[in-house]
């Protein structure tokens, strides 16, 4: 029993190790996808911007035609109003002046406020390429960086595996299982006692309970987190390590 429960202990102190790099494993891949993510919004943000742009210029031309055909309609007008025969036409023409004035001065201001607008659009289109082309260069840094990272931690974890097959196959198969469930929900499967205490969610243990795991007769669990418990007084070198974040 002891040598299973000692295999346990060191199952534990394994799986704490590999813990923190299969943390920063999962981490790292989530950090460069929502890295790759702002490029790609920010990309089709300016893309959007683009068009936007494209149809304004668009506009700008057709308005740019429309006040070029009001002055030849304005010229033509004022070559009819010469050749008035009476007061009656001559009315006629100026009013025919009027409108063409009036809606020229409209157009012309429609025009001065796009030209505003498409200026002001060109400024942030340059701005938010300059911010891509940044943004592109740190995502592709920090790929690179993050293979290299990934490449070093996997290396570690296997490192740090090697004898855990072994080690798991002391175990009973029940209670391999019963771990591996644990340790799933609570990431700690196994955890040391300290006096009285489970170190994986600080409960106070009974007496009874504490001599029964200081004795390493029996798997012994937290009535508490469930968590399997050993005594490293009574395990020897090499259990003392355990996952001990606590729970609530």
């Amino acid at each position: 029993m002891l040598e299973q429960l000692a295999a346990l202990a060191k199952i534990a102190g394994i799986d704490a190790d590999t813990l923190r790099t299969d943390i920063e494993l999962k981490e790292i891949p989530e950090h460069i996808s929502e890295l790759t993510g702002n490029v790609k919004r920010l990309g089709e943000m300016l893309e959007a911007e683009r068009a936007e742009l494209h149809d304004a210029e668009a506009l700008l031309k057709a308005q740019d035609e429309e006040i070029q055909n009001q002055s030849q309609a304005l010229a033509r007008s004022k070559a009819k109003s010469a050749r008035a025969r009476n007061t009656r036409e001559a009315d006629a023409v100026e009013r025919e002046l009027e409108v063409i004035r009036r809606t020229t001065k409209e157009r012309e201001e429609e025009r001065d406020k796009l030209k505003a607008a498409i200026e002001k659009r060109r400024s942030s289109i340059s701005k938010h390429e300059g911010e891509l082309g940044e943004l592109r260069k740190i995502a592709e840094d920090e790929t690179k960086a993050a293979e290299a990272r990934m490449g070093e931690l996997q290396h570690t974890r296997d490192r740090i595996m090697v004898g855990r097959k072994e080690l798991a196959s002391v175990l009973p198969g029940d209670v391999l299982k019963r771990y591996e469930q644990i340790r799933d929900k609570r990431q700690a499967g196994a955890v040391a006692i300290k006096a009285t205490i489970c170190t994986g969610c600080n409960t106070s243990l009974r007496p009874n309970q504490v001599v029964t795991v200081k004795r390493g007769e029996t798997f012994e669990q937290c009535p508490r987190c469930q968590r399997f418990l050993f005594s490293p007084e009574v395990l020897g070198p090499g259990t003392e390590k355990s996952d001990e974040d606590a729970d609530d």
